[in-house]
């Protein structure tokens, strides 16, 4: 009766373990996507947006990042429109219509480039579903209580030892 018992609180302990770490790692994620806030100044805005462009002349680097005479000209634009107003939208197909897609490095969501949002979403659940039937399965396999016969076998081993 009483390893029935522990057993059952050992289940329950891992069952709250399980959730406790899933919790966790909901919270972790929410605060890591949600953003800091819209800048407050035209000037915190003028560069969240610089940071979101590629420079057209630089490899690996925004236009924020950039000491590049064309992204310091994209600055100064986009330093303008923010002060004119402009929307973000207005600036991104600006500066899309201007440089091409490959400027922008915030992807949009339809067609072929939601593949970009949507992929590591369908990855994570399918890692964390294999994960949950691969430990399931384990501690299945692992469930095994010793049969009369194997207790009468260690015993009889240990009666031959000196």
């Amino acid at each position: 009766m009483s390893t029935s018992i522990t057993r059952k609180r050992r289940s329950n302990l891992r069952l709250w373990s399980w959730i406790g770490a899933a919790v966790l790692a909901v919270s972790a994620f929410l605060y890591g996507s949600v953003s800091g806030g819209q800048p407050q100044t035209n000037a915190e805005r003028a560069h969240a947006l610089a940071d979101n462009f590629a420079c057209p002349v630089c490899s690996g680097q925004s236009v924020a990042q950039s000491d590049a005479s064309v992204a310091r000209i994209i600055r100064r634009e986009i330093r303008t429109w923010v002060d004119e107003g402009r929307t973000t939208d207005y600036i991104r197909s600006q500066l899309v219509a201007d440089f091409g897609e490959d400027i922008d490095y915030t992807p949009s969501a339809t067609g072929i480039t939601s593949l970009v949002w949507i992929l590591p979403v369908v990855g994570g659940a399918g890692a964390i579903t294999g994960l949950f039937f691969v430990f399931r399965r384990w501690k299945l396999d692992a469930d095994f209580e010793a049969s009369a016969e194997d207790v009468a076998l260690v015993d009889a081993a240990r009666a031959d030892l000196p």
